[in-house]
């Protein structure tokens, strides 16, 4: 009797189980295709149509289907010369690895005062604030800026206000204001993310470099910093990556353009724009952005081989 009464309740137990099986099944797959379906739709088939759209041609003023690398051997002819496509990229790559590089170094000391200054009560206030701008638009964000930053702008009127007229400055349309646009747009990201790295290190290794003489200089230096490192690599690429690819603060701050030491050149990603607007040769314009894809792909996988190596490196 006992064995049969434990067989029973061993098949009304797999008979109950199949379909709860068949529900996290269910759930598995509904959890998988929604994103999957969703990054297929808006990310997936519209990279593989600008793809496409590169090799076609116009001919009397519509697009013909074809495959031609007439587009991009254009492009190359005028990537030194001309539209100086190249300089244009260099001017990208200068304008978003220095503002990934401020940004970052401004983000970093407001995450470590928020983990090791402020109490642990206040920590998801503090990330709520941090990440405030998020709440109102980007472009408004930028307009606000443009009021800011203005030659009679807020800033400037305020310092003749107070007398102080010879520290006027003129940052409206510059690479500067560029800059500051972007690191606004940035900054909310990027305290998530460094706080995330910064939060999960370990205290009782800071605690023992302390008890074993160390100051808090060194502290940071040799625990605090070496073990965040490949937070701040992450951090330094998105940034990259994200400042390259932005229109909108070079075309609202910056003008289209900045003086550099490469010069008055305008950044690759307006150059795009421009192009659109004044011309219609939409698939020579697909294959331009095509390369500055390809740029930020690049951007992207040395950012990640460097955070493989420092994260190797933390152990």
């Amino acid at each position: 009797m006992t064995v049969a009464a434990s067989a029973g309740r061993s098949v009304a137990t797999e008979v109950s189980a199949a379909p709860a099986r068949a529900g996290v099944s269910s759930l598995k797959i509904l959890g998988i295709g929604v994103p999957l379906a969703y990054s297929l739709v808006f990310f997936a088939a519209p990279l593989v149509f600008l793809v496409v759209l590169g090799f076609w041609l116009v001919e009397d003023f519509q697009v013909v289907p074809a495959f031609s690398l007439e587009n991009y051997l254009d492009i190359a002819q005028h990537m030194f010369a001309k539209s100086n496509y190249a300089l244009a990229i260099a001017q990208s790559l200068w304008v978003s690895l220095s503002t990934a590089f401020f940004a970052v170094l401004l983000c970093f000391p407001m995450v470590l005062a928020i983990v090791y200054v402020a109490p642990p009560s206040r920590h998801r206030l503090l990330l709520m604030l941090a990440v405030a701008p998020f709440w109102s638009s980007y472009v408004l964000r930028l307009f606000s800026w443009q009021i800011l930053l203005a030659n009679k702008g807020i800033i400037n009127s305020a310092l003749a206000w107070a007398g102080f007229e010879n520290l006027q400055i003129s940052l409206i349309y510059t690479q500067v204001a560029t800059r500051i646009g972007l690191i606004h747009y940035l900054a909310p990201i990027l305290i998530v993310v460094l706080y995330v790295t910064v939060a999960n290190i370990d205290r009782d290794l800071i605690a023992a470099a302390r008890d074993l003489g160390a100051t808090r200089w060194q502290a940071f230096r040799r625990v605090i910093l070496p073990m965040s490192r490949t937070g701040l690599v992450i951090s330094t690429s998105f940034a990259a990556i994200v400042s390259f690819g932005d229109v909108l603060s070079g075309a609202l701050l910056g003008g289209g353009a900045g003086r550099s030491f490469l010069g008055s050149v305008p950044l690759f990603s307006n150059m795009i724009m421009s192009e659109y607007a004044s011309s219609t040769n939409l698939p020579r314009t697909a294959a331009l952005a095509m390369i500055l894809v390809l740029v930020m792909v690049l951007m992207l996988a040395g950012g990640a081989a460097v955070a493989e190596r420092s994260k190797v490196e933390a152990g």
